[in-house]
């Protein structure tokens, strides 16, 4: 009997090399469905009133958003898919989700049409946002309104101090006062100092001495210090414009 040896096609170490090379793009967008996927846990979260985990859903996806961009480049797979999908994803993570949550905490329960639109018009702020960076040059330094992710995470900041708390009055007001202010940030030309380019070297002493001062706050109390960090973002970018306006 005669016994035909099959000959094996082996790959070599440049083939390999080669085949990782091409398929290159699937590990940003790999991280982007995860921003993506976050995202839809936290409105799954907050329909169910499951308040806290849709925070730290939505933080997580803050993460994310940072860690593709610069797993592209690093791995010089940068695409105009890759820009758009990335959008799509953050307008669901830190548009439409965080919507939702506020909806859920505030609103639903004794001010449902009023919410819808409340809740809308930060939605709607959050795509216009989202478009304009899309066709915009902006710089790496500074952004031209408040960015997305800073305005989810002073969002979920705020549910985050009461995330069992029976619906109230005082939460509508709060919800309102919140997706308006925040939903103006975004589409306003003011401008938010980019946390990408944030260097240590860069800072004072009095600054270091705040910045430990409030990570001893969030090591404390991590409710009030992520309170106090998206509070402070969002309010940087009017503190620099009235700064500067008054020192021309």
């Amino acid at each position: 009997m005669i016994k035909i040896r099959r000959s094996e096609k082996r790959i070599s170490r440049a083939e390999i090399k080669e085949i990782l090379y091409r398929r290159r793009y699937v590990i940003p967008n790999a991280v982007t469905v995860g921003n993506m996927f976050c995202g839809f846990l936290a409105i799954m979260y907050a329909s169910s009133g499951r308040f806290e985990k849709a925070v730290f859903a939505v933080l997580i996806a803050i993460l994310l958003d940072g860690l593709d961009g610069r797993v592209a480049r690093k791995l010089n797979a940068t695409s105009k898919f890759g820009v758009e999908f990335d959008s799509l994803s953050d307008l669901v993570s830190f548009g439409v989700a965080p919507a939702v949550m506020m909806y859920h905490w505030a609103f639903h329960l004794l001010a449902d049409e009023l919410g819808v639109a409340i809740t809308f018009f930060y939605l709607l702020c959050a795509a216009s946002r989202l478009a304009r960076f899309n066709i915009s040059t902006e710089n790496l330094k500074n952004f031209s309104g408040l960015p997305t992710p800073g305005a989810a995470v002073f969002v979920v900041a705020v549910i985050n101090t009461a995330p069992y708390a029976q619906s109230s009055y005082l939460m509508v007001g709060v919800g309102m006062a919140t997706m308006l202010s925040i939903g103006y940030l975004m589409v306003s030309t003011i401008e938010f100092f980019s946390i990408k380019q944030f260097k240590m070297s860069g800072i004072k002493r009095i600054g270091r001495l705040l910045l430990g001062l409030l990570i001893a706050l969030t090591w404390y109390d991590p409710v009030i210090g992520l309170l106090v960090i998206a509070a402070a973002y969002a309010a940087s970018g009017p503190y620099m414009r009235i700064r500067s306006a008054h020192s021309i």
